[in-house]
């Protein structure tokens, strides 16, 4: 998502995107799944799909792991580093996504059980995936990539 998307969102209110990258894997996975991004109506909270600005050109989707007055915690699914994001970066909320074809709202009990499960053993699953991403980096270095 980038600048365009932004100004799509801000105009018409809502955008669909086909998010890219592996950071929310495994529940967007690039090149299969969509997202429908909505204009924020009110402020995000705990476990919202949000849409930031990393920086003019480029929208980042990542979980609100803690939501204070002046900042954001968020975290992508596959990614073990907390991001600190102001209120004013976050620019839309995912209110429904397509996976293996099929659309399903944040509303639905599957989604919230998954989410519940991966946010609050985010301390299990940091220190986890730190030491996972460990091992990619050396295991490239040693392979020669």
């Amino acid at each position: 998502m980038g600048k365009i998307q932004f100004d799509l969102l801000e105009r018409d209110g809502r955008y669909l995107s086909s998010p890219k990258g592996i950071s929310m894997n495994p529940m967007i996975v690039q090149g299969r799944d969509a997202v429908l991004i909505e204009k924020l109506k009110e402020k995000p909270k705990r476990y919202d799909l949000v849409v930031y600005a990393r920086n003019e050109n480029l929208g980042v989707i990542h979980r609100v792991i803690h939501a204070k007055d002046n900042e954001y915690i968020i975290c992508g699914d596959n990614c073990w580093q907390l991001e600190y994001v102001k209120p004013e970066q976050i620019k839309g909320i995912v209110t429904e996504y397509c996976r293996k074809g099929k659309w399903h709202t944040v509303d639905n009990l599957p989604y919230k059980i998954y989410v519940h499960i991966w946010v609050d053993l985010l301390f299990i699953k940091r220190p986890l995936f730190y030491v996972r991403d460990k091992i990619k980096r050396k295991l490239r270095r040693t392979s020669g990539r």
